[in-house]
């Protein structure tokens, strides 16, 4: 309607209204360009919402984790040194569950919490850098940073893998230890042996201090992460 107006217009050279309709025209297509971007911007501002609210519930459950983490591997570290004080005291305890109870408690692992999910998707897809919040983005980086150091610790010392460490070789198994409901019950061990052994022992204690430190690192991260995802929202 408006073009053919427009048409008729120049026809007849009445360009004021030439000039009234192309600004008409102009002003349509600018409005719906415009409508067009706001739209667009809500819907990145809905998205970027959603996404920080399911980085907020995420990360407060990896804060609940590692916190757990950092008590169970506490807990090995103490196991770890109440062996070595039975080592050290030289005579073989009457109580060998007790000893064997320890031995269980040595060979666990304490390993790398992985990122969220909601973490892992956003760095698949480049996603950090829709994140309008610079302190979000920054927080999210220095968390990816710290839990990328895993590798230096990662799985058990040594000292537990090898077959030919003076610590396994110490120790008999009966069957997959991890796989029964009383693990206690596949251990037993060689005193003499077990003594010898002190030295791989002190590496596995300073493989669990490694992984505590390491998840130490990453609470304070996660944390980082929380106040600011909680500034952004």
């Amino acid at each position: 309607m408006i073009l053919r107006r427009l048409t008729t217009s120049i026809r007849k050279q009445d360009w004021f209204t030439v000039v009234i309709e192309t600004l008409i025209v102009v002003f349509g297509v600018f409005l719906g360009l415009q409508l067009g971007n706001w739209n667009d911007a809500r819907q990145a501002r809905a998205d970027e919402a959603r996404t920080i609210e399911r980085l907020s519930e995420d990360f407060k459950k990896q804060e609940a984790i590692l916190l757990d983490r950092i008590e169970m591997t506490q807990a090995n570290i103490g196991f770890v040194n109440d062996l070595q004080n039975l080592i050290i005291a030289g005579e073989e305890p009457e109580d060998r569950s007790r000893v064997k109870a320890l031995i269980v408690e040595v060979f666990g692992a304490s390993s790398r919490e992985a990122p969220p999910a909601s973490y892992e998707e956003l760095a698949a897809s480049g996603g950090f850098s829709q994140l309008s919040d610079l302190a979000v983005r920054d927080a999210l980086a220095r968390y990816g940073q710290t839990n990328a150091l895993w590798s230096y610790v990662e799985g058990r010392s040594q000292a537990v893998r090898d077959p030919t460490s003076p610590l396994v070789e110490a120790i008999v198994l009966r069957g997959g230890f991890m796989e029964v409901s009383d693990p206690v019950e596949t251990v037993d061990y060689d005193w003499e042996a077990l003594k010898e052994a002190r030295p791989a022992l002190a590496l596995v204690a300073i493989n669990f201090f490694q992984a505590l430190d390491r998840h130490q690192k990453d609470l304070a991260a996660v944390r980082e992460v929380l106040e600011a995802l909680e500034a952004a929202q």
